[in-house]
């Protein structure tokens, strides 16, 4: 794993496959702590520290970076507590008519992508301490664009290291980090409806959708 260079991070919690990452669920975290890289593991959906339950009605999902130096939730946090998902690709729906057909996006050349992302722990210090994190989102680039308008940020290798390093707070250099993704990096296919639901969570998630409807137009990145 290259997260780990020469040696093994800390905390590296027992993984089980998962094929299908919704949302409320966990998912291993990189962060740095005391200078290490730790894998930690966290719910996908930040979780503001003044909630009385581990839980919010706020649309925490994901985070703007447009906005995130000026929203009172994030703008601390940007700052201070950033984080990486490794993921082995996501997934998007394109509007087709009344149809939303699902497409896995993934590296051209690499099997994990580092997606960025920014972490809170609620009631840190006590026997309820759990943290949950948001996904940067950012404008599509070009080749996101045929799909949806917006996409998470996807870091370069070269970032990885500014953006978890907490000692790197200056606005104007993580904004920078913030672009799109070049479009180069990126390819797709249209997968199973299966997807579509939080119950399934199996590898034939992944497999290339065959659609035999007379009429129906193309896929997208054949």
């Amino acid at each position: 794993m290259r997260y780990i260079r020469g040696r093994p991070p800390a905390g590296i919690p027992r993984l089980e496959p998962v094929y299908n990452l919704c949302p409320t669920q966990n998912s291993p975290v990189l962060r740095l702590v005391a200078g290490e890289r730790q894998f930690d593991q966290m719910h996908w959906q930040l979780i503001p520290g003044y909630e009385p339950k581990f839980k919010t009605k706020l649309s925490t999902i994901n985070a703007r970076s447009e906005t995130v130096f000026t929203s009172k939730l994030y703008r601390d946090l940007v700052i201070r507590q950033r984080c990486i998902l490794p993921l082995s690709g996501f997934f998007e729906w394109k509007t087709d008519g009344e149809r939303k057909r699902p497409f896995r996006i993934h590296l051209c050349d690499d099997l994990i992508m580092s997606v960025a992302g920014i972490w809170e722990t609620w009631k840190p210090g006590t026997s309820h301490e759990r943290s949950s994190f948001s996904i940067l989102t950012t404008a599509a680039n070009q080749f996101m664009s045929k799909i949806h308008e917006r996409m998470p940020v996807i870091l370069g290798r070269s970032d990885e290291d500014a953006w978890l390093d907490p000692e790197v707070h200056e606005q104007e250099k993580l904004q920078r980090l913030f672009k799109p993704c070049p479009s180069s990096w990126l390819t797709a296919v249209e997968v199973s409806p299966l997807v579509n639901s939080a119950k399934n969570n199996s590898p034939e998630i992944l497999e290339p959708s065959i659609d035999l409807t007379p009429g129906r137009p193309p896929l997208l990145f054949d």
